[in-house]
C-alpha cells in the first residue's frame, strides 16, 4: 500500500482543499501516513499570502525532498498558481497540480474536531496589498444543495461543529441563479438534525448585513463569533488599500453587532506598515482596536507582493519601524483580550472539547461558541463532546475551567 503525507499552509479554505485531495488519494488505495517522515508520496498545499508564507512553503518542500529523496513530491496551492518560477529551482519536485475550485467535496475532516466546509472561493475586491484575488480568481459559490449534502456527511461522521469558510465568504450566492445569500445557506444548515454548532470564518465588514446580525441574535446554533478584518484604522490608508469602509463605519458596525448579540466576540486582522503609513496613521489603528475590544488580533507586517498595486507605491516603511509597531499593537491586543475575557469569569459555558491541551500537560482544551479557549482537567470521555464548564480564572489567552 502506498503511503502519502500531507502538509497544508495558510487559511481554512486551504485546509478544506487538502481534505478534498486527501479523500481522492485514499479512494485510490493510498494510506494517510501523517506521522511518517519517509512516506512514498508527499503533497504540499502551499500559501502565498505573504512573502513569509512563500518561504515557509519552499522550506517544507525542501524538507520533504531531503527526508526521502525517492519519494514523489507533489506541490499544489496558491503559490503555484502564479509563481511557479519560485519553485522551479528546487530539484526533486515531481508534479505540480493546479487546483480545481469545487471537486467532489468532502465527507470527513482528518484529525480535526471541527470540520471546515468551503462554500465559496475567489475574490473580486482587489485590495491593493493582496495577492489572493490574483491566484484564487473571481468569486464563485458552491450550489446550495451540494453545501447541504456535504454538511450532512460531516454530521453523520460525528462532527458537532461545522465552520463555513470561503475566500470572500460574505459574497456567497451572489453569482448563483437564482441568487442566494449567506443567510440562505445558514438557514438551511441550521435545520440540519444532529448539527450542534455552525460557525462563520472571516467575513468582510461590508458583508455583515442586518439580516445576518438578526440571524446571529436569534439562533442558538450559530456561534456568537465574527472575524471581521480591520487592516487599518486610518481612513487615508484604508482608501489606498482599496478597502470599502471607514474607521467610523467599522466602529458603528461593531457597536450594532454587540448591541444585538450579547456575549459576541470579535476577532480581526491588522496590516502594519502599509506603504505611506505614518505614526499618526498607525495610532488610528491602535485606537480603533482599543474601542472595539476584540478577543484576538492577527497582526501581519506588510509584505510587498509583486503583481499588486501597492508593490509600486511609494513610502515603504522600514523593517525596524514595522517590527516596533507590531510589538506595540500586540501589547494593546493582549490588553483588549483580557478586558473582554474578564467579564466571563465565574460564568457557566458550553465547551466543545477538541483534544489534549498544547500548553499544559494533564488538561484538555476546547472552544465556547463565542471563541473563548478553555482548558479543563483531563478526562478521556470528554474528547469531542460538548461539556458544561464553569470558568474559574484566566491563564494567558485562555480560561481554566471545571
Amino acid at each position: 500500500m502506498k503511503r502519502i503525507r500531507f502538509f497544508t499552509l495558510g487559511c481554512k479554505a486551504n485546509q478544506y482543499d487538502t481534505q478534498s485531495i486527501r479523500e481522492r488519494f485514499l479512494s485510490k488505495g493510498f494510506k494517510d501516513d501523517d506521522n511518517n517522515l519517509s512516506p512514498d508520496y508527499f503533497l504540499i498545499n502551499t500559501c502565498t499570502v505573504t512573502s513569509g508564507a512563500d518561504q515557509k512553503s519552499r522550506n517544507i518542500i525542501r524538507r520533504c525532498i531531503q527526508s526521502n529523496p525517492k519519494a514523489v513530491v507533489i506541490v499544489t496551492g496558491c503559490l503555484v498558481e502564479k509563481d511557479w518560477d519560485l519553485l522551479a529551482n528546487i530539484p526533486g519536485i515531481s508534479l505540480v497540480i493546479k487546483k480545481n475550485f469545487f471537486p467532489e467535496g468532502i465527507s470527513d475532516f482528518s484529525q480535526h474536531t471541527r470540520a471546515f466546509l468551503k462554500i465559496q472561493d475567489g475574490c473580486d475586491n482587489f485590495c491593493t496589498y493582496c495577492k489572493v484575488a490574483l491566484v484564487r480568481g473571481k468569486k464563485r459559490s458552491k450550489d446550495i444543495k451540494q453545501v447541504l449534502e456535504e454538511a450532512k456527511k460531516l454530521v453523520a461522521c460525528g462532527f458537532h461543529e461545522i465552520v463555513l469558510t470561503g475566500i470572500c465568504l460574505g459574497e456567497y450566492g451572489k453569482d448563483l441563479y437564482p441568487k442566494k445569500d449567506l443567510v440562505d445557506a445558514i438557514d438551511l444548515l441550521l435545520k440540519l438534525e444532529g448539527l450542534t454548532r455552525l460557525r462563520l470564518s472571516s467575513i468582510e465588514a461590508g458583508d455583515v448585513s442586518v439580516k445576518l446580525i438578526k440571524c446571529l441574535a436569534s439562533s442558538k446554533k450559530l456561534c456568537r463569533h465574527l472575524h471581521i478584518p480591520i487592516q487599518s484604522g486610518d481612513d487615508g490608508i484604508l482608501k489606498r488599500m482599496n478597502r470599502k469602509y471607514t474607521n467610523q463605519k467599522y466602529q458603528n458596525l461593531i457597536s450594532r453587532i454587540k448591541h444585538n448579540i450579547p456575549g459576541v466576540s470579535i476577532t480581526t486582522d491588522c496590516l502594519v506598515g502599509f506603504p505611506g503609513e505614518t505614526e499618526a496613521n498607525f495610532d488610528n489603528t491602535v485606537n480603533l482596536v482599543k474601542k472595539i475590544l476584540p478577543l484576538k488580533v492577527h497582526i501581519f507586517p506588510y509584505s510587498r507582493r509583486l503583481g499588486t498595486k501597492a508593490a509600486n507605491f511609494s513610502g515603504m516603511v522600514d523593517a525596524k519601524t514595522i517590527k516596533s509597531r507590531c510589538a506595540k499593537l500586540e501589547k494593546v491586543s493582549k490588553e483588549c483580550q483580557y478586558k473582554f475575557m474578564r467579564d466571563f469569569i465565574g460564568k457557566k459555558v458550553s465547551v466543545l472539547i477538541e483534544g489534549i491541551s498544547k500548553s499544559e500537560a494533564g488538561y484538555l482544551e476546547g472552544l465556547t461558541d463565542n471563541y473563548l479557549k478553555v482548558r479543563v482537567p483531563f478526562k478521556l470521555e470528554l474528547k469531542n463532546k460538548i461539556a458544561q464548564v464553569k470558568l474559574k480564572c484566566i491563564d494567558g489567552g485562555s480560561f481554566i475551567g471545571e
